[in-house]
């Protein structure tokens, strides 16, 4: 677990990383299906440790319903990503705003 910085706690760091490592899956997974009709593109996966594209090594083609399906669940895990962030914004906001009234 990552140390507290200043008014922010570790789980704003973990949410960067998180929301960082969804990004960069989607763009990918966007580069994937972009190639999808390429003769010879062997599709890309996300390899969450490294940070970094690498090549399939069981698949020569982009099943684009694999792709589409890798979209739309990397979409969601931003979408929550952001929701939680905004949420401990908030909190924090209020806090701050409670002694001036």
């Amino acid at each position: 677990m990552t140390e507290p910085v200043g008014l922010f706690d570790a789980q704003f760091a973990d949410l960067e990383r998180s929301m960082t490592i969804a990004a960069k899956r989607q763009e990918t997974i966007s580069h994937n299906i972009a190639n999808a009709k390429t003769p010879g593109y062997q599709p890309l996966v996300f390899d969450e440790e490294l940070m970094r594209a690498v090549k399939r090594q069981d698949q020569k083609q982009v099943v684009l319903e694999d792709e589409l399906a890798s979209l739309t669940e990397n979409s969601m895990k931003y979408s929550a990503y952001v929701k939680l962030l905004s949420s401990k914004i908030s909190i924090l906001k209020a806090i701050a705003t409670q002694g001036r009234r």
